[in-house]
């Protein structure tokens, strides 16, 4: 029967998902994945790989590969790099020409991660809504400035914001449901469904402990580092904290992408403000790597400017990921899973430096009041941060959508 198979899902994102500057961001579609598979459903992968190759990863098969895949060749002279600007641009990431028979015949559900569509998204979606109507079909939007993020970038971004404005409309349109981390309810003229960001707890171990000497270590990460993270409030407050002469010392370490473009801003800003010597600018690192840093820290710093592109929610995914370990962190109002918690330290949504010695008194605080904070930390979030947790709403649409087609 029709309702005791498995529904099919084929996610599909523009993100190389074996390339190495996006951790996080890998990491979130990786827990996507796993928790369709944890709760019932057949979940596949079509991504943008290396080599013009699209990756597709199914369950209990060989990946199979497709000619199709562009991306922009940083390498090259310029010449040849703003000719694959204008093509990834214009055309898209992935060509769908060769890979779509496949995704036709095997999958009831399409789960598009929100990337400019470009031409080709748009005729394969067409060509779907013909071929396959009963196909359901979500769009999830990781944040809804994206539109007023990118016409903020440099020329480059602009231009490749205004060769896919119709085409963004055009997406929304052939959607059945917008995911979101907002709590709308509809969202241009779809039905909305929240998902804030969860995280895959199996195989994350709270860290130990860390020793505290006089010296307060800071850690902010972001596979991306923008403006509306914040991190320039912490440099700030470092410069105010400096000029307070206190005794402690303290240490901001940013782990980012040295490609991301906010990050020769805080290196002028913490040179400019003097406080060069208070704050470490580091690669991005793996999982693994990561893990090892949770331990040698003593405060996470999560999203602190999110009022900055208009909005108000806050489920930053770093939040998760540094609850899975059990590291205390500091965030901007906005996340209802952390804001009453004892391990978090919530700041208003503001332009104000942070506070450097406010933050030095909640961690003394905490270690007095847990002292093995890592590991209640961990305990008190378990069930409430998961991805089958997060991503409950869109299970129930799927299924409410599919007993509509089974008649």
């Amino acid at each position: 029967m029709l309702a005791d198979k498995k529904k099919k899902v084929l996610y599909i994102t523009n993100v190389n998902i074996e390339g190495k500057f996006l951790p996080g961001v890998i990491n979130k579609i990786k827990g996507q994945i796993q928790a369709f598979g944890n709760s019932g459903f057949d979940a596949s992968i079509l991504y943008s790989g290396s080599n013009d190759k699209i990756i597709l990863q199914s369950p209990g098969f060989s990946n199979r590969s497709f000619h199709g895949a562009r991306c922009v060749k940083f390498k090259d002279g310029l010449i040849s790099k703003l000719v694959s600007h204008l093509k990834v641009a214009w055309f898209g990431s992935i060509n769908f020409k060769n890979c779509y028979t496949a995704i036709n015949s095997d999958f009831d559900v399409i789960y598009l991660r929100f990337y400019l569509p470009g031409t080709d998204l748009i005729r394969f979606l067409k060509r779907l809504k013909k071929d396959k109507p009963s196909t359901l079909i979500l769009l999830e939007y990781p944040t809804l400035n994206v539109v007023e993020e990118l016409k903020k970038r440099d020329m480059v971004g602009r231009v490749t914001y205004y060769l896919n404005k119709n085409k963004i409309r055009e997406l929304n349109q052939y959607t059945d449901y917008v995911v979101t981390l907002t709590k709308d309810k509809i969202l241009f003229d779809k039905p909305a469904l929240q998902m804030p960001n969860g995280i895959e707890l199996a195989g994350i171990l709270p860290v130990p402990l860390p020793a505290f000497d006089n010296q307060l270590v800071l850690l902010g990460v972001a596979s991306d580092c923008a403006f509306y993270h914040g991190f320039d409030k912490v440099i700030k407050g470092l410069a105010r904290y400096k000029s307070q002469k206190r005794h402690a010392k303290v240490l901001f370490r940013i782990v980012s992408n040295p490609l991301s473009r906010n990050v020769d801003e805080l290196r002028a800003l913490a040179k400019g403000l003097d406080v060069a010597d208070m704050v470490s600018f580091e690669l991005p690192k793996s999982r693994e790597e990561l893990a090892e840093e949770y331990s040698q820290v003593h405060i996470g710093m999560g999203t602190l400017a999110l009022h900055r592109i208009g909005l108000m929610d806050n489920y930053s995914l770093k939040h998760r990921e540094y609850a899975a370990f059990g590291l205390p962190f500091v965030m901007s109002k906005g996340d209802d899973h952390f804001e009453d918690s004892p391990f978090v330290m919530t700041v208003e949504r503001d332009e104000e430096p942070l506070d450097i010695q406010a933050v030095l008194d909640f961690y003394t605080s905490l270690r007095s009041h847990y002292p093995d904070y890592p590991q209640a930390f961990r305990k008190s979030i378990e069930n409430t941060i998961t991805w089958e947790a997060q991503m409950k709403d869109i299970f129930a649409a799927i299924n409410k959508g599919k007993e509509k087609q089974a008649v």
